[in-house]
């Protein structure tokens, strides 16, 4: 009976003890997999960091970082940096109905639907309730079934832009990335669009990068103080099972002690993808 006891005794301490060192290797695998997390995102913040200040640093010239994309290596991570004037987006604030309805129009939109969206949001940013030709005030709101009213000021992020009448999140995710509130300006500079905002605006992309990619020709561009850019910097590591990405909008100041601002941030790869699918399928319905 002693002897049962003791090799009763002795499974349970084994089974202790195997329960003890499982939970002490998940606890020391999720603490490598978080460290290596922080590691990617310390990497992407300095990746920004260097390509705000190679911005900064140029004083008046382009730098190669605004012509074609560049691949660094921080702390033995490769990430790919690319910076874009944000005057090659729409401000949705300031753009006119026409280049806002040729916009929606690019994003599938037909063209009673794009420039019925594009009066409604005229009439969201305007400062009065007198209503758009087929646009949408309050009224058209409520007769919709929605909640929300037209705020009659100007937008405060893009993401507003959703809340429209008649902005469907297909079409809002497919322009998505061609939208700024930041540049406060009513056209676009079309040499520093994407290649797709180019197209929409019916012009031949301007250049091709050396990775082959469509890219704006920005040889001319002149940095002053007060510019924004878009900085986008992301690493893929499949070893290490790690995808980081941002998208961050900063403005050069022109002063020594405080050289740039950061705008806003936004995760890079939902962004890109939710736009990438939007558009696919909008190219997909225009061949049936």
């Amino acid at each position: 009976m002693a002897l049962i006891v003791v090799l009763g005794f002795l499974a349970a301490m084994s089974l202790i003890v195997i329960g003890v060192v499982s939970t002490s290797r998940s606890t020391v695998q999720a603490a490598t997999r978080h460290l290596v997390r922080a590691q990617a995102q310390l990497a992407i913040e300095g990746a920004v960091d260097y390509a705000a200040n190679v911005l900064v640093a140029a004083r008046g010239t382009a730098p190669a970082l605004l012509i074609e994309p560049e691949v660094i290596e921080l702390s033995g991570w490769r990430i790919r940096i690319s910076v874009r004037p944000e005057r090659g987006k729409v401000d949705v604030n300031y753009a006119d109905q026409v280049l806002l309805a040729t916009l929606f129009r690019s994003a599938g939109a037909s063209a009673d639907s794009a420039q019925a969206i594009a009066a409604a949001v005229e009439d969201w940013r305007d400062g009065d309730d007198l209503l758009q030709l087929n646009g949408a005030e309050g009224r058209q709101y409520e007769a919709a079934g929605l909640s929300w009213r037209p705020s009659n000021r100007f937008f405060d992020s893009v993401g507003q832009l959703k809340l429209v009448l008649g902005m469907s999140p297909r079409i809002f995710d497919c322009i998505r990335t061609e939208l700024t509130v930041l540049t406060q300006a009513p056209g676009v500079v079309v040499e520093y669009a994407s290649p797709s905002l180019q197209k929409a605006l019916g012009v031949e992309p301007t250049g091709v990068s050396a990775q082959g990619e469509p890219a704006p020709i920005v040889s001319n561009q002149i940095i002053s103080p007060g510019d924004v850019f878009e900085v986008t910097a992301e690493l893929e590591d499949r070893e290490r099972n790690i995808r980081r990405g941002e998208r961050v909008s900063i403005r050069v100041t022109g002063n020594p002690d405080d050289p740039y601002w950061v705008l806003g941030i936004e995760p890079l790869f939902p962004l890109r993808e939710n736009a990438q699918a939007a558009c696919a399928l909008q190219t997909a319905e225009s061949r049936r």
